[in-house]
Protein backbone atom coordinates (compact mmCIF):
# COMPACT_ATOMS: atom_id res chain seq x y z
CA UNK A 1 0.00 0.00 0.00
CA UNK A 2 1.35 3.24 -0.88
CA UNK A 3 2.20 5.84 1.62
CA UNK A 4 0.12 8.23 2.23
CA UNK A 5 1.46 11.87 1.34
CA UNK A 6 2.17 13.93 4.16
CA UNK A 7 0.05 17.12 4.37
CA UNK A 8 1.17 20.45 3.94
CA UNK A 9 0.90 21.30 7.90
CA UNK A 10 3.35 17.77 8.29
CA UNK A 11 5.80 18.83 5.59
CA UNK A 12 6.48 22.52 7.23
CA UNK A 13 6.71 20.65 10.73
CA UNK A 14 9.20 18.60 9.38
CA UNK A 15 11.48 20.83 7.65
CA UNK A 16 11.20 22.91 10.88
CA UNK A 17 12.24 19.13 12.63
CA UNK A 18 15.22 19.44 9.58
CA UNK A 19 16.48 22.67 10.68
CA UNK A 20 16.36 22.24 14.69
CA UNK A 21 18.67 18.76 14.06
CA UNK A 22 20.88 20.76 11.91
CA UNK A 23 21.27 23.67 14.72
CA UNK A 24 21.68 21.30 17.09
CA UNK A 25 24.49 19.54 15.26
CA UNK A 26 25.97 23.17 14.72
CA UNK A 27 26.19 23.76 18.18
CA UNK A 28 27.31 20.49 19.12
CA UNK A 29 29.76 19.63 17.06
CA UNK A 30 30.81 22.41 15.19
CA UNK A 31 29.73 23.94 11.35
CA UNK A 32 32.16 21.40 9.86
CA UNK A 33 30.74 18.25 11.35
CA UNK A 34 27.36 19.13 10.04
CA UNK A 35 25.78 16.89 7.18
CA UNK A 36 22.61 15.72 5.31
CA UNK A 37 23.58 11.94 6.32
CA UNK A 38 24.29 12.99 10.20
CA UNK A 39 20.92 15.01 10.27
CA UNK A 40 19.07 11.91 8.64
CA UNK A 41 20.54 9.68 11.12
CA UNK A 42 19.48 11.81 14.29
CA UNK A 43 16.09 12.11 12.17
CA UNK A 44 15.79 8.32 12.14
CA UNK A 45 15.22 8.87 8.07
CA UNK A 46 17.34 7.77 5.08
CA UNK A 47 19.60 11.10 3.31
CA UNK A 48 17.58 10.96 0.40
CA UNK A 49 14.31 11.76 2.83
CA UNK A 50 15.77 15.39 3.38
CA UNK A 51 16.16 16.02 -0.38
CA UNK A 52 12.64 15.67 -0.91
CA UNK A 53 12.52 19.18 1.59
CA UNK A 54 15.51 20.59 1.16
CA UNK A 55 17.27 20.57 -3.23
CA UNK A 56 21.01 20.60 -1.42
CA UNK A 57 22.91 21.43 1.36
CA UNK A 58 23.77 24.29 0.18
CA UNK A 59 20.38 25.22 0.08
CA UNK A 60 19.96 24.16 3.92
CA UNK A 61 22.59 26.44 4.77
CA UNK A 62 20.84 29.46 3.63
CA UNK A 63 17.54 28.32 5.91
CA UNK A 64 19.79 27.76 8.20
CA UNK A 65 20.78 31.47 7.88
CA UNK A 66 17.34 32.63 7.40
CA UNK A 67 16.73 30.89 10.80
CA UNK A 68 19.65 33.06 12.95
CA UNK A 69 19.05 35.99 11.27
CA UNK A 70 15.33 35.92 12.24
CA UNK A 71 16.51 35.21 15.66
CA UNK A 72 19.24 37.82 16.51
CA UNK A 73 16.31 40.31 14.81
CA UNK A 74 14.02 38.98 17.77
CA UNK A 75 16.12 39.56 20.52
CA UNK A 76 17.82 42.99 19.25
CA UNK A 77 13.76 44.01 19.27
CA UNK A 78 13.59 42.78 22.67
CA UNK A 79 16.26 44.66 24.19
CA UNK A 80 15.20 47.59 22.66
CA UNK A 81 11.73 47.36 23.47
CA UNK A 82 12.56 46.93 27.26
CA UNK A 83 14.33 50.59 28.12
CA UNK A 84 11.63 54.12 27.69
CA UNK A 85 15.33 56.16 28.50
CA UNK A 86 16.52 56.30 24.69
CA UNK A 87 20.37 56.59 26.47
CA UNK A 88 19.79 52.79 27.03
CA UNK A 89 18.23 51.69 24.13
CA UNK A 90 21.30 51.80 21.76
CA UNK A 91 23.81 50.17 24.35
CA UNK A 92 21.16 47.53 25.17
CA UNK A 93 21.11 46.91 21.50
CA UNK A 94 25.17 46.38 21.86
CA UNK A 95 24.81 44.10 24.79
CA UNK A 96 22.68 42.22 22.93
CA UNK A 97 24.37 41.69 19.49
CA UNK A 98 27.14 40.69 21.77
CA UNK A 99 25.51 38.09 23.94
CA UNK A 100 24.20 36.30 20.76
CA UNK A 101 27.10 35.87 18.92
CA UNK A 102 29.36 34.86 22.50
CA UNK A 103 26.23 32.73 23.37
CA UNK A 104 25.46 30.93 20.15
CA UNK A 105 29.12 30.95 18.57
CA UNK A 106 28.84 28.33 16.21
CA UNK A 107 25.08 29.59 14.67
CA UNK A 108 27.40 33.05 14.52
CA UNK A 109 30.03 32.13 12.35
CA UNK A 110 27.43 30.02 9.72
CA UNK A 111 25.76 33.63 9.37
CA UNK A 112 29.06 36.00 9.37
CA UNK A 113 31.77 34.33 9.08
CA UNK A 114 32.56 31.27 7.35
CA UNK A 115 33.76 31.53 3.72
CA UNK A 116 32.70 27.98 2.99
CA UNK A 117 28.91 28.82 2.83
CA UNK A 118 27.43 30.31 -0.65
CA UNK A 119 26.43 34.22 -0.27
CA UNK A 120 23.59 35.86 -2.21
CA UNK A 121 26.64 36.98 -5.23
CA UNK A 122 27.80 33.57 -5.87
CA UNK A 123 23.96 32.19 -6.74
CA UNK A 124 23.04 34.67 -9.06
CA UNK A 125 21.83 32.58 -12.08
CA UNK A 126 21.58 29.89 -10.44
CA UNK A 127 18.67 27.64 -8.78
CA UNK A 128 19.72 29.08 -5.22
CA UNK A 129 18.91 32.63 -6.16
CA UNK A 130 15.62 32.89 -4.98
CA UNK A 131 16.24 31.67 -1.48
CA UNK A 132 19.77 33.29 -1.17
CA UNK A 133 17.85 36.78 -2.17
CA UNK A 134 15.53 36.05 0.83
CA UNK A 135 18.34 35.07 3.27
CA UNK A 136 20.02 38.77 2.37
CA UNK A 137 16.60 40.25 3.02
CA UNK A 138 16.38 38.41 5.66
CA UNK A 139 19.90 39.41 7.07
CA UNK A 140 19.39 43.00 6.38
CA UNK A 141 16.65 43.26 9.05
CA UNK A 142 18.16 43.73 11.86
CA UNK A 143 20.39 46.04 10.22
CA UNK A 144 17.87 48.40 9.04
CA UNK A 145 16.56 48.08 12.62
CA UNK A 146 19.39 49.28 14.40
CA UNK A 147 19.84 52.23 11.11
CA UNK A 148 16.51 53.47 11.84
CA UNK A 149 16.89 53.37 16.21
CA UNK A 150 20.40 55.10 15.20
CA UNK A 151 18.69 57.89 13.08
CA UNK A 152 15.71 58.50 15.60
CA UNK A 153 18.00 59.19 18.83
CA UNK A 154 21.01 60.04 17.41
CA UNK A 155 19.45 62.48 14.93
CA UNK A 156 21.03 61.77 12.15
CA UNK A 157 19.52 61.31 8.79
CA UNK A 158 19.28 57.76 6.78
CA UNK A 159 22.52 57.85 4.68
CA UNK A 160 24.60 58.49 8.02
CA UNK A 161 22.36 56.39 10.07
CA UNK A 162 23.62 53.16 7.27
CA UNK A 163 27.36 54.67 8.22
CA UNK A 164 27.02 54.56 11.89
CA UNK A 165 25.23 51.27 11.54
CA UNK A 166 28.03 49.55 9.68
CA UNK A 167 30.26 51.41 12.00
CA UNK A 168 29.17 49.57 15.29
CA UNK A 169 28.49 46.10 12.96
CA UNK A 170 32.06 46.01 11.75
CA UNK A 171 33.16 47.13 15.65
CA UNK A 172 31.11 44.53 17.40
CA UNK A 173 31.46 41.74 15.01
CA UNK A 174 35.52 42.07 15.65
CA UNK A 175 34.82 41.70 19.25
CA UNK A 176 32.63 38.74 18.46
CA UNK A 177 34.73 37.10 16.32
CA UNK A 178 38.23 37.60 17.86
CA UNK A 179 36.26 36.78 21.24
CA UNK A 180 35.03 33.24 19.43
CA UNK A 181 38.31 32.66 18.33
CA UNK A 182 40.15 32.69 21.64
CA UNK A 183 42.07 35.60 20.08
CA UNK A 184 41.56 37.57 23.12
CA UNK A 185 42.97 35.57 25.35
CA UNK A 186 46.48 36.04 23.98
CA UNK A 187 46.51 39.99 24.96
CA UNK A 188 44.93 39.06 28.39
CA UNK A 189 43.65 37.03 30.95
CA UNK A 190 40.29 39.03 31.89
CA UNK A 191 38.63 38.33 28.60
CA UNK A 192 35.18 38.90 29.75
CA UNK A 193 35.82 42.18 31.71
CA UNK A 194 37.65 43.72 28.56
CA UNK A 195 34.75 42.79 26.01
CA UNK A 196 32.73 44.39 28.65
CA UNK A 197 35.08 48.02 28.19
CA UNK A 198 34.98 47.66 24.57
CA UNK A 199 31.04 47.44 24.76
CA UNK A 200 31.06 50.45 27.23
CA UNK A 201 33.80 52.30 24.70
CA UNK A 202 31.36 52.01 22.10
CA UNK A 203 28.08 53.02 23.91
CA UNK A 204 29.95 55.90 25.73
CA UNK A 205 30.59 57.30 22.30
CA UNK A 206 27.37 56.86 20.72
CA UNK A 207 25.65 58.67 24.33
CA UNK A 208 27.74 61.50 23.19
Amino acid sequence: MPRTPRTPEAVDAFRQQILDTALTIIVEKGFRELSMRKIAARLGVSATTLYNYFASRDELYFFIRIRGFELLHECLERAYALHDDPYRKLPAIVAEYLRFGLEQPDHYEVMFISRSVPKFLDCLGTPLEEVARREKETALRPFLFIARGIARHLGVDDAEARYQTTRLWTELNGIVSLYNSRLLREVTEDVDALTARLAEDICERMRE
